[in-house]
């Protein structure tokens, strides 16, 4: 897909979210059924609430994610989201300096560790995903996609 300026968004990286009944150890049982059937969740921002909570997390292999959580019967959602990599802490003022020069609203934002290359990096969920991967492209910033966190 090409757009404005000739760049070319990097491939996408997923973001699944599960929202459900709040429940002791839920958050954790889902991460231990993705781990246990040889994937890795690379961050993940839990929500907890009196009655409902939801989990956010990217995986190095969202396909079989995908199909792990259809067959255990959980109900997701998916969405594409940034994701930088992160030379240091003040990397990520600049990141985020960057977006509000482009008028992209960061919705909310949580680290990652690339586990396959000892790395760190930062999810973000913005308003406009496109915008968002060419600003920080153009900018020098080092967009990740999907096969930069896979193993």
């Amino acid at each position: 897909m090409e757009v404005k300026g000739g760049v070319k968004p990097k491939g996408r990286v997923i973001q699944f979210t599960v929202s459900c009944e709040t429940k002791d150890n839920w958050i954790s049982n889902l991460v231990n059924l993705v781990a246990i059937n040889g994937h890795y969740v690379l961050g993940f921002m839990g929500e907890y609430g009196i009655e409902m909570s939801c989990v956010r997390f990217v995986t190095e292999s969202p396909s079989e994610v995908r199909a792990l959580l259809e067959a255990h019967g959980v109900h997701f959602c998916e969405r594409e989201v940034i994701v930088v990599g992160l030379k240091s802490l003040d990397n990520l003022d600049g990141i985020l300096r960057c977006l509000r020069a482009g008028e992209i609203s960061v919705l909310y934002a949580y680290g990652l560790m690339i586990s396959a290359q000892n790395r760190t990096g930062i999810i973000l969920m913005v308003d406009d995903v496109v915008a968002g991967t060419e600003m920080l492209t153009r900018s020098g910033y080092e967009v990740l996609e999907q096969g930069d966190l896979s193993r």
